[in-house]
């Protein structure tokens, strides 16, 4: 069958940014190539970690810590998970205590964790927020705003593991009209045929335009996979954190991998299905996928997917992408987005990211939590597995803590040219009512970028020719293009049809980029349509501008 995944309707832009993290806009290039950029860290120091009397052991992996900004008062908030009880023993079954607990900032750096009158240790204030002795452990706490809550306490949603009497365990939901007072819904979140049943990574978005909710998780039977039972069952196979493998056996496939399952109310979500996996061509023997938050960047669904490497026990950020927020791929042929340091450092073994970014300027912040053990050494004691490892016998040394890396606003990857030689770009026919063109670029020494707008024939449309483009020599994000000073380009309507409808819609344009010693990130086409898109949508990336119900 075809593939549906693209059609000529897609080069209906309107007025979303344009990357280049694949091939879809790009007729023809010669003279370029395509830079993938990785986020920088802005400190050595995480901005989040252990110190306040009351927390334990900080748990910042996925999907135990969530960053989201709230557009009423421009703050971000950060809910992460505390662990209570005895660290590991040998032949000691897992017997910790999950909470969450709550930290704010105004940009992203500097963050303050409010002493709250929700739950009180010894007569104390604290921040935590969910989870108690009585309630029990709220665990894998994925959060979300709706912009369009049907009531006010339902602002704020989260989706979560409940747990209690140690075993017992169940997915559960709770709104809050602030973030910091939460009441649980009445129903539990039933998903299809599995009920009130998943595995514990819940990482939600919302998705602005369909106004529904979307979940990446896993499925409680991800590991159940029937196995060949001619192969041995020795110890190490039933205690690993890791099942076995068995490549090219599709329903014997068991390793971690991303469902994906949607809902208008939070409560009643569609049967997941499975969007992500580790492939057995492409991918390692031992490698698979731990979670996957999701935003919007224009109109491509963006991933920041764990990939979890099982023997080094090491975890890395891999960037994905989609067209249609359901099939999805690598990019940059599966090298990492984000990745740990190393020895020595405080994340240097394992990296996550765990929710969308928040555009603070001209920058996008990603908040990252790291640590310096491995994945699980340090708990395999719980397992009854003994390894002759340092964590293993020294669990009381694992630090989890949540650092910031920033990355250029829409810079995830750039068509670029040297200095050597003028590179061209030449896009497809696009379609968009925007009578303006801006670009995301960058030039060195020297470097410049031009821009002509021709129309389906090959003709100039207008006077927006290449020798008439003002040349851009500079480094903006959002960089209006003009030609002899002028930014407009004419929509060009087609008036080849009486069909009302049809005259509305304009003829397509092409764009031509000339350039030299530059790198161009994005384009998208401004000042048409009054319909608002892309940046700032729900599920997508935020901007940041330079009696009370019953709690649990």
């Amino acid at each position: 069958m075809r593939d549906m995944t693209l059609d000529p309707t897609q080069l209906y832009i309107q007025d979303l940014p344009q990357l280049f993290l694949d091939n879809l806009v790009i007729e023809t290039v010669q003279d370029i190539t395509r830079r993938w950029h990785q986020p920088k860290r802005r400190a050595d120091a995480p901005v989040i970690a252990k110190d306040r009397p009351w927390e334990h052991s900080l748990y910042f992996t996925y999907s135990n810590f969530c960053v989201l900004h709230d557009p009423q008062d421009g703050l971000c908030k950060c809910w992460y998970e505390d662990l209570e009880g005895p660290l590991p023993t040998p032949n000691v079954h897992w017997n910790r205590f999950s909470r969450q607990l709550y930290a704010e900032s105004k940009d992203g750096l500097e963050w303050r964790k409010p002493e709250l009158d929700v739950h009180r240790l010894d007569g104390h204030k604290t921040n935590i927020v969910l989870g108690d002795s009585v309630y029990g452990q709220v665990h894998s706490a994925g959060m979300v705003i709706d912009k369009h809550p049907p009531t006010p306490d339902q602002r704020f949603r989260t989706i979560y593991s409940h747990m209690w009497e140690s075993t017992s365990h169940r997915i559960e939901a709770a709104h809050s009209p602030d973030g910091i007072h939460w009441k649980t819904y009445d129903s539990f979140p039933s998903f299809g045929r599995t009920g009130p049943r998943l595995e514990d990574v819940l990482v939600p978005m919302y998705d602005d335009e369909a106004q529904e909710f979307i979940l990446h998780t896993r499925h409680f039977l991800q590991k159940r996979a029937a196995m060949n039972p001619m192969n041995p069952r020795t110890p190490f196979n039933r205690l690993s954190f890791n099942p076995p493998h068995e490549p090219h056996s599709p329903f014997s496939f068991n390793q971690r991998r991303i469902w994906q399952s949607r809902s208008h109310d939070f409560i009643h979500w569609t049967e997941p299905i499975p969007v992500a996996a580790a492939d057995d061509e492409e991918d390692n023997l031992d490698e698979s996928f731990y979670g996957m938050p999701s935003f919007k960047v224009g109109n491509l669904y963006l991933g920041t997917a764990g990939v979890l490497h099982f023997v080094d026990n090491t975890m890395d950020v891999q960037l994905m992408m989609s067209r249609d927020g359901i099939h999805w791929k690598r990019t940059n042929k599966r090298q990492p987005f984000l990745e740990p340091r190393g020895e020595g450092y405080w994340d240097a073994y394992m990296v996550s990211v765990s929710s969308a970014p928040v555009e603070i300027g001209d920058e996008l912040f990603f908040f990252h939590g790291g640590t310096n053990y491995h994945h699980d050494w340090w708990l395999v004691p719980t397992l009854g597995e003994m390894l002759d490892h340092p964590e293993a016998r020294n669990p009381q040394g694992v630090r989890f803590g949540m650092g910031v890396a920033s990355l250029r606003k829409d810079g995830f990857a750039g068509l670029q040219a040297n200095a050597l030689r003028e590179g061209l770009v030449v896009t497809r026919p696009l379609t968009s009512e925007g009578t303006q063109l801006t670009i995301n670029a960058r030039c060195g020494r020297g470097g410049y970028i031009r821009v002509e707008v021709i129309d389906e024939y090959d003709n100039v449309v207008a006077n927006c020719s290449k020798e008439a483009c003002d040349v851009f020599a500079g480094d903006s994000v959002s960089h209006l293009v003009t030609w002899q000073g002028s930014s407009t380009v004419p929509t060009q309507a087609d008036d080849r049809t009486d069909s009302a409808r049809e005259q509305s819609v304009p003829l397509a344009r092409r764009l031509r980029f000339f350039l030299r010693d530059a790198e161009l990130f994005s384009f998208r086409f401004t000042g048409g349509s009054p319909m608002a898109h892309g940046i700032g949508g729900a599920g997508s990336v935020t901007r940041v501008a330079a009696p009370a119900p019953a709690q649990i």
